[in-house]
C-alpha cells in the first residue's frame, strides 16, 4: 500500500506516494535537502536549477561509491567462502580417506 509523506524539498511542498515508510521517506528528503544546502552554501552566485542538478549529481556520486564499496565486499565474502568450502571438502575427504 502506498503511503503519502508530505516533504519540503527547496522550499517548495510535496506530496511522495510511496511503499516505503514515512519515517524512511522523510530520511530521504532530509537527505536530499542537506545536499542541495550544501550546494548552495558553497556557490551562492548559481540558480536554483542549478543547485538541484550538481545536488542530484553529488547525491548520484554517493549512490556509485556505495555500489562500489558493496562489490567489493560482495568479492571478499564470496573469496572466503570459496575458501571455506574448500578447507570443509578437504576435511571431510580427509575423514573418508
Amino acid at each position: 500500500m502506498k503511503n503519502a509523506v508530505r516533504l519540503e524539498i527547496l522550499g517548495r511542498e510535496y506530496t511522495i506516494k510511496s511503499d516505503e515508510g514515512e519515517e524512511r521517506v522523510q530520511k530521504i528528503g532530509e537527505y536530499v535537502n542537506r545536499k542541495i544546502k550544501e550546494i548552495s552554501e558553497s556557490s551562492k552566485a548559481i540558480s536554483i536549477l542549478n543547485v538541484a542538478i550538481l545536488a542530484t549529481l553529488n547525491i548520484a556520486n554517493d549512490y556509485f561509491d556505495l555500489l562500489e564499496k558493496q562489490n567489493k565486499l560482495t568479492r571478499a565474502v564470496e573469496d572466503k567462502s570459496g575458501r571455506l568450502i574448500e578447507i570443509i571438502h578437504s576435511a571431510i575427504k580427509k575423514k573418508e580417506d
